[in-house]
């Protein structure tokens, strides 16, 4: 009887112990999972820094268009630089995918969620437009800007990220109240803030 006593308590403390090494394990699994995809993320810098420069450098020369030049289709700087930009980024990302050996739950995470944003800014875009409803464009995208960023700076525990969502929705309320150049400074900051710093960041670090 004290055998199968000893043979049962063993069973069980073997049981435990299993239990508790997958636990481990498996958190372990997790933790290097996220690790490899805030490394990946870092590597993909590159989208940071590039939209974050043609964001700004489309504000800058659209205020210069309203205000110094005074033309009446000024506008025409974000249908020629954002389909632009968006050529490059599929080739960029064409090429990374190639090179990647496989993806991450984080990496397909955010994918969505990127691409989810895109989607919405189009349909935001040709509808303000079709409204007349200029002025809304810009409050409306710093406010899914600061979405997505707080999301994914959220999912990497990476606090630039989250910091400039913040940012972004404290400029999306401001830019309510203000004229439509004024918009436009607003979001040249917000940008260089929540994208353009933390992609130098992100830059340093795939460097180190």
């Amino acid at each position: 009887m004290f055998r199968i006593d000893n043979l049962i308590l063993t069973d069980m403390e073997n049981e435990t112990y299993t239990k508790e090494f997958n636990h481990e394990a498996g958190l372990k699994v997790i933790y290097e999972m996220i690790e490899l995809a805030k490394s990946k993320i870092g590597n993909n810098y590159f989208y940071y820094l590039f939209w974050g420069y043609l964001v700004v450098v489309a504000c800058i020369t659209e205020y210069i268009l309203i205000t110094a030049v005074k033309y009446s289709q000024h506008y025409l700087v974000w249908l020629i630089l954002m389909p632009v930009g968006t050529l490059i980024t599929l080739l960029f990302n064409f090429r990374q995918r190639r090179k990647a050996e496989k993806r991450t739950f984080v990496g397909t995470t955010m994918i969505y969620l990127w691409s989810g944003w895109f989607f919405s800014f189009v349909i935001l875009l040709l509808f303000a437009n079709l409204k007349q409803e200029y002025t809304l464009i810009i409050p409306l995208s710093l406010a899914m800007y600061g979405l997505a960023i707080f999301v994914s700076g959220g999912i990497v525990n990476f606090r630039p990220l989250i910091i400039g969502a913040v940012l972004a929705w404290m400029a999306s309320v401001a830019s309510f109240f203000v004229s439509y150049p004024a918009q436009l400074v607003i979001m040249a900051g917000v940008v260089i803030v929540a994208y353009i710093i933390p992609g130098h960041i992100l830059r340093t670090k795939s460097k180190a």
